[in-house]
């Protein structure tokens, strides 16, 4: 039995395995999913690979990572979840869905990430979550923006142009409203 981190609607995150390389090269291959990423060309097997291993340590280590979002029947649909930026020691919450996907449910990334949110301050300790954009991806930005996320900086990070958004967990909310 598949451990199931998340469920929204008949998307499931689920744990990559070795044997999701070559669908996370593929997704990243096309431009519109090579956008959610650092990747300044097309995705490589070694890249697919890094994002795979990287996204398996994380879990071991942190508890939460990249998951692979499947279909009921198992249809590989592309990854959702958290990344540690090594940079600020914050966690970001990022996503990439195929161009297909999204066709077909406009609405499936906003849901997906209001679940993550939800899921991420329920079971870590963290006061904040943040989302690092490339400046070119407004799709994504209007995502974040929609859940709740506010834009914190613009920077550089881990090479790649892009603008921090930042959302505060329910009760740092609460604290500061207070305050």
């Amino acid at each position: 039995m598949q451990t199931i981190f998340l469920e929204c609607g008949s998307v499931r995150l689920v744990p990559f395995s070795p044997s999701d390389i070559n669908f996370v090269k593929d997704l990243h291959a096309d431009p519109f999913g090579n956008r959610c990423t650092e990747f300044a060309t097309d995705c490589t097997i070694a890249d697919a690979a890094d994002l795979v291993r990287s996204a398996l340590q994380n879990q071991a280590d942190l508890g939460f990572a990249k998951w692979k979002a499947v279909s009921d029947d198992g249809r590989f649909l592309g990854w959702a979840g958290f990344t540690p930026i090594s940079e600020t020691s914050e966690i970001s919450l990022n996503y990439c869905l195929s161009t297909e996907v999204v066709d077909q449910d406009a609405t499936l990334a906003m849901r997906l990430c209001s679940a993550l949110t939800g899921w991420f301050f329920e079971n870590t300790y963290f006061s904040h979550l943040v989302a690092v954009i490339r400046t070119d991806n407004r799709d994504v930005r209007k995502v974040v923006q929609n859940v709740g996320f506010c834009h914190r900086e613009s920077k550089v990070i881990e090479g790649m142009q892009a603008d921090v958004f930042q959302l505060f967990s329910p009760s740092m909310q609460s604290y500061l409203m207070s305050a």
